[in-house]
């Protein structure tokens, strides 16, 4: 246990008065020989600044509880910010695509526009008019061209199909049936 610490002389006059006893300093302490010199030291080993203790367990459970309860509110939050992201690049693109049909409208609004498209769409003549259709000419050029590989190729099964079709057909020959009328029908009238 330690003892009360002793009273440390202050400096300075002191009043004749006051009756205490006069305390003198200590003498220094000595120094500790190094333990590379080879003498042994009676003084106690210093204990670490910086121990471990039951307060940096409690701050790295409160840490982690914190990590853990916010974790899943930090993704909510980051992915509520790419879906509003999302949306607001949608309604610009909306907006745009209503100002356009805006312009169109209003060009159907013109007598001249709509009467260019009957012309040009509808082949629509004004009366007295000769319409003149010259044949082989380059064709509209809204329609598709009858003969390109796309439509050829879609209108052939798939490889895959056509084999599996053949071997359906081998297996369940199909048999010309023909649909005669019932003579019976006929002579019981």
């Amino acid at each position: 246990m330690v003892g009360p610490r002793p009273r440390i002389p202050r400096r300075g006059p002191r009043p004749a008065s006051s009756g205490a006893p006069e305390v003198t300093a200590r003498p220094p302490r000595e120094q500790a020989p190094d333990a590379r010199s080879g003498g042994s030291s009676t003084l106690a080993a210093p204990t670490p600044a910086h121990s471990f203790n039951g307060r940096l367990v409690a701050l790295v459970v409160v840490v982690t509880i914190i990590v853990f309860l916010a974790a899943p509110t930090a993704k909510i939050f980051i992915d509520q910010r790419s879906q509003i992201s999302e949306l607001q690049a949608s309604i610009a693109h909306e907006q745009e695509l209503q100002q356009q049909l805006k312009r169109e409208e209003e060009l159907w609004g013109d007598d001249s526009y709509v009467e260019q498209q009957a012309r040009e769409r509808m082949s629509y003549v004004k009366p007295g008019e000769n319409p003149y259709v010259v044949l082989g000419a380059q064709k509209d050029r809204h329609q598709a061209v009858e003969s390109s590989a796309e439509q050829v190729e879609a209108g052939k099964p798939a490889w895959a199909d056509g084999l599996w079709q053949s071997v359906v057909d081998s297996a369940y020959p199909q048999e010309d049936i023909t649909l005669e009328p019932d003579n019976r029908e006929s002579s019981d009238q």
